[in-house]
């Protein structure tokens, strides 16, 4: 594999990067990965950029970090986020910083890997980095298995005093499609254009709705804007070994990574 050919990108602030060692952790010792790894990271860490370049776990992975400055937004809009049925989102607008995920600073790699720090990972996950396919986002959708909830529903299209954003949103663009999650991408740096980042900033400041933050925005862009998103594939035939879900379905299902791990509670 060439230097180039991928990297695996994180995003954090302070609150998150207990997370993202965790989830680098199990990235190099259980997914045996041994590329490049980028930690792009916000304000709040980089006032503590000399301590994190002298960690020994970054120091030793040679971990590449990239800072990248907050999102500023204006009042109006932190208005309209505190305001929508969202009260965890809102403490989490720092998950704009995902944009920075299709910044032009990442296309000196052929291919991206985004994992949400918190991933649990299992396995060697190179049958996942395997399924790379040129000027394609792959993804897992946010409706699996059952399908049935649409793009509309990562925006709020209820609200009445909004409707003057939701009715411009369900004019513009077809809601009524499958989408996907931002917890992992697998993607092509091609679809990145020198305009993108900024295509998305115009967006969720043009339909402040987004219920999740960056997730509506994201998905949006790359199944309406620049349709490229696919689903990314589930895993193998046998239906026992699976490469990436949100949840674990079965304790029986053979996983390569998770964003939650298994409780009893989870059987679906």
């Amino acid at each position: 594999m060439n230097n180039n050919d991928i990297c695996v990108v994180f995003v954090c602030n302070e609150l998150y990067f207990n997370k993202f060692l965790y989830t680098c952790n199990l990235l190099i010792n259980k997914g045996l990965y041994k590329n490049d790894i980028c930690l792009i990271i916000g304000d709040d860490l980089n006032n503590k950029i000399d301590i994190l370049k002298n960690l020994d776990f970054i120091v030793k992975n040679k971990i590449i970090i990239k800072y990248l400055p907050n999102i500023q937004f204006e009042k109006d809009f932190y208005d309209i986020q505190k305001d929508l049925k969202k009260p965890m989102f809102f403490e989490k607008i720092f998950l704009f910083h995902k944009f920075h995920l299709f910044n032009t600073f990442l296309k000196k790699w052929n291919y991206i890997l985004y994992l949400d720090c918190g991933i649990t990972i299992y396995s060697d996950i190179s049958p996942i980095i395997n399924l790379k396919t040129k000027n394609k986002l792959l993804a897992h959708s946010d409706a699996y298995p059952k399908y049935e909830w649409k793009l509309a529903n990562q925006f709020d299209m209820i609200t009445p005093k909004y409707f003057k954003y939701s009715k411009k949103l369900n004019e513009e663009y077809n809601l009524n499609i499958d989408y996907f999650q931002t917890t992992m991408l697998l993607y092509d740096t091609d679809i990145i254009e020198n305009n993108t980042f900024f295509d998305l900033l115009s967006l969720i400041l043009k339909f402040p709705i987004s219920l999740l933050n960056d997730q509506g925005i994201i998905a949006l862009y790359f199944t309406n804007v620049k349709p490229v998103f696919e689903q990314i594939k589930i895993g193998e035939d046998d239906g026992i070994h699976f490469y990436y879900d949100y949840v674990p379905r079965k304790k029986s299902y053979k996983y390569i990574m998770t964003k939650q791990i298994w409780t009893d509670k989870i059987d679906k």
